[in-house]
C-alpha cells in the first residue's frame, strides 16, 4: 500500500476515534442538562424574580355597617341522643362496616395534610413532572436556536480511491475545516481551509500531489432580508417563547396547587359528611327501636314503625354510598399525588381556613390587569404579531445581494511547500426584479388581518379578566352570606330537633315529624361543610385571578 493510502487510513481512524471519544451519551445528557438548567434559572430570575415587588395589592372595600354578632352555634350532633345499633340480619352491613375507620390504621401510613399533599404533588405528581419536562424541552429548543446563530464549526476528513481496468489507480485524501457566522446585518460570513493529497499511478509509485486552500466568503442582502429584525427573527421568537413558557409553567403551578387543595378539602368535606351520616344512621336506629317499643305498648301505629324502618334503611344506604364514594375519591387523590392506590394513607381533618374577603372591585380589576402573567404574555404576543407585519412588509422588497470572496491556494509535490501562495478575489452584485410578489403580497395582507385580530383578542382578554374579577368577588360575597345564614340555620334546626324530641316523647307529634327534623339538621350541617370548602377554593382562585398567588418550591402558597 502506498504512503498516501497508509496516511489516509491513519487519518480516518484517528478522526473516527476522536469523534467517538469526545462525548459519551451520558456526557451529552449532562451537557444538555447543565446548559438548559442555567438558561432556565436565568430566565426565571428575569421573569419572576422581582414579581413580588412589582405586583399591586388591591384596595380593601369600605367597611360595612356594624352588625350584631351571631349567637353561639352548637357543635354538630349536640343534643341528639344516640343508641348502639342492634345486630343486623344476614346480608346487611354490620355496625363495624358502617363505622370502620375510613383510612389506614397502619403506624407507617402517610399522613396527608394540605402541606404534605402539595409537597408530594410537586415531587411525584405525574402532571407536574410532565409540565416540568415541557418547560425543559422549551429550553432545549432555544439552546439549538442559539447554537445555530453562533459561530458554527465544521470539519471533514475523506479519502477517495479508485482502480479501474486499463487505468491507473488513484487516491485522494482531503481534510477541510470551516467556520460560519450569521451577522446582525443579515449577512453570512464564512471561512474555510482545505488540505488534500492526491496520488495517481502504479501501486508501487509514491508521487502524491498536495493542494491547499484558505478562503473567506461574505454574502450580504442589501434590501430584502437585511437587518437584525428579519435575519434573527427565529432567535428573537425563540427567546420570547421561552419567557412565555416560564410564565405558563408558573400559571400551571398556581392552578395545580388550587386543584390539589380542592381535591384535599373535598376529601375532608366527605369525611365530615360521613360523620354526620353516621350520626344520622345511629339516630335512625334509635328511632326505629323506640318506634317498635312504643308500638308494643300501643302508643304507636304500624305506619309509624314502617316509617322508622324506612328511614333507617335510607340512612344506611346513604352512608354506604358515601363511604364507597370516599374510597374512590381517595384513590383518585393518591394517583394525582403520584402515589399508588395501595399506599397506606391517613387524611388529616384540616379545617378549611375561613377568611372573609372585602376588596374594592375597581381596584381589584386594575390590579388584575397589571399583575396577571397571562396578560403580560398577551401584550407581548401582540408585539410578536406587529413584528411579523414588519417582516412581511420586508418580503415585498426586491432581492439585492452582495457576494464577496477572497482566497489563497497552492499545490506542490512537497507538503511543506504546498502553502497557499496565489490569491483570487471575486465580487458579485445580484438584483432580482420583483416581478412576482403574489405570495408575499398575500402574506403581508394576512399579517395585517392577524394584527387586527390580535388587538381584538387582547381587548377581549382584558374584558374577560374584568368579568372574572367581578364575578369571583360576587361569588365570594355570596358564599360568605350563605355561610352565615347556614350557621343560623343549623342553630334553628338543632333547636327544632330538641323541641321535636320533647313533643314526640309526650305524644304530641308522630315519628315522621321527628325524622324530618333530624334529616333537615343533617342536610344543614353538610351544606355548611360544602360552603366552607367552596370558600377557601374560591378565595385561592381570586388570588390567582388578581395575580397575587405566590407559591414556594414545595407548592404551598404564601399568604
Amino acid at each position: 500500500m502506498s504512503r498516501c493510502r497508509s496516511l489516509a487510513v491513519a487519518a480516518l481512524a484517528a478522526s473516527a476515534a476522536a469523534a467517538g471519544g469526545c462525548h459519551t451519551p451520558d456526557g451529552y445528557v449532562s451537557q444538555a442538562d447543565s446548559e438548559v438548567s442555567g438558561m432556565l434559572d436565568k430566565v426565571q430570575a428575569e421573569v419572576l424574580g422581582d414579581r413580588v415587588d412589582d405586583v399591586r395589592p388591591p384596595a380593601p372595600a369600605a367597611p360595612p355597617a356594624p352588625e350584631p354578632p351571631p349567637g353561639p352555634i352548637p357543635p354538630p350532633g349536640e343534643g341528639i341522643e344516640t343508641i348502639a345499633q342492634e345486630e343486623k340480619t344476614a346480608g346487611r352491613a354490620t355496625e363495624a362496616d358502617l363505622t370502620a375507620p375510613l383510612d389506614s390504621a397502619s403506624p407507617d401510613a402517610v399522613r396527608l395534610d394540605l402541606h404534605t399533599s402539595l409537597r408530594l404533588s410537586v415531587t411525584s405528581g405525574r402532571d407536574y413532572q410532565n409540565q416540568k419536562e415541557s418547560l425543559y424541552l422549551a429550553g432545549l429548543s432555544l439552546s439549538l436556536t442559539r447554537y445555530n446563530f453562533g459561530p458554527l464549526l465544521n470539519g471533514t476528513v475523506s479519502y477517495l480511491w479508485s482502480d479501474a481496468e486499463k487505468a491507473s489507480s488513484s487516491g485522494t485524501l482531503a481534510a477541510t475545516l470551516g467556520l460560519s457566522q450569521i451577522l446582525p446585518s443579515g449577512g453570512t460570513l464564512a471561512a474555510d481551509g482545505l488540505v488534500s493529497a492526491s496520488h495517481q499511478g502504479a501501486q508501487d509509485e509514491d508521487d502524491p500531489l498536495f493542494d491547499s486552500h484558505v478562503g473567506v466568503d461574505l454574502t450580504q442582502p442589501l434590501l430584502r432580508g437585511s437587518g437584525y429584525l428579519v435575519s434573527h427573527e427565529a432567535l428573537t421568537q425563540g427567546e420570547r417563547n421561552l419567557v412565555y413558557a416560564v410564565r405558563d409553567f408558573e400559571l400551571f403551578r398556581e392552578q395545580y396547587a388550587i386543584d390539589i387543595a380542592r381535591d384535599y378539602y373535598d376529601l375532608v368535606s366527605r369525611r365530615k359528611r360521613i360523620a354526620n351520616l353516621e350520626q344520622s344512621w345511629r339516630d335512625a336506629v334509635f328511632d326505629r327501636n323506640k318506634s317498635e317499643a312504643l308500638r308494643q305498648v300501643g302508643r304507636n301505629e304500624d305506619q309509624d314503625v314502617f316509617g322508622a324502618r324506612r328511614r333507617e334503611i335510607d340512612a344506611e344506604n346513604t352512608l354506604i354510598e358515601a363511604r364507597t364514594d370516599y374510597k374512590l375519591a381517595l384513590d383518585d387523590f393518591k394517583i394525582a399525588l403520584g402515589l399508588t392506590t395501595s399506599t397506606e394513607v391517613v387524611v388529616v381533618d384540616e379545617e378549611p381556613p375561613y377568611r372573609p374577603v372585602a376588596l374594592d372591585e375597581t381596584s381589584a380589576v386594575e390590579v388584575a390587569q397589571h399583575n396577571r402573567l397571562d396578560l403580560v404574555t398577551a401584550r407581548e404576543r401582540l408585539e410578536d404579531v406587529e413584528r411579523s407585519v414588519d417582516i412581511a412588509e420586508d418580503g415585498l422588497q426586491p432581492d439585492l445581494d452582495l457576494a464577496l470572496s477572497h482566497g489563497f491556494s497552492g499545490n506542490n509535490p512537497v507538503l511543506s511547500q504546498a502553502v497557499p501562495d496565489s490569491s483570487q478575489t471575486t465580487a458579485a452584485l445580484t438584483l432580482e426584479l420583483p416581478l412576482n410578489r403574489q405570495a408575499e403580497r398575500n402574506a403581508y395582507r394576512s399579517s395585517l388581518v392577524a394584527l387586527d385580530r390580535a388587538r381584538r383578542d387582547l381587548q377581549l382578554t382584558y374584558d374577560d379578566v374584568e368579568r372574572d374579577v367581578r364575578s369571583q368577588l360576587r361569588e365570594l360575597r355570596q358564599i360568605e352570606q350563605q355561610t352565615e345564614l347556614q350557621k343560623d340555620q343549623i342553630g334553628q334546626e338543632q333547636r327544632a330537633v330538641a323541641v321535636m324530641e320533647i313533643r314526640y316523647a309526650s305524644g304530641d307529634v308522630d315519628s315522621r315529624d321527628l325524622l324530618d327534623a333530624r334529616q333537615s339538621l343533617v342536610d344543614a350541617q353538610n351544606d355548611l361543610i360544602d360552603l366552607q370548602a367552596r370558600h377557601v377554593i374560591a378565595r385561592l382562585v381570586l388570588m390567582r385571578t388578581l395575580g397575587v398567588l405566590f407559591l414556594g418550591d414545595d407548592g404551598m402558597w404564601i399568604e
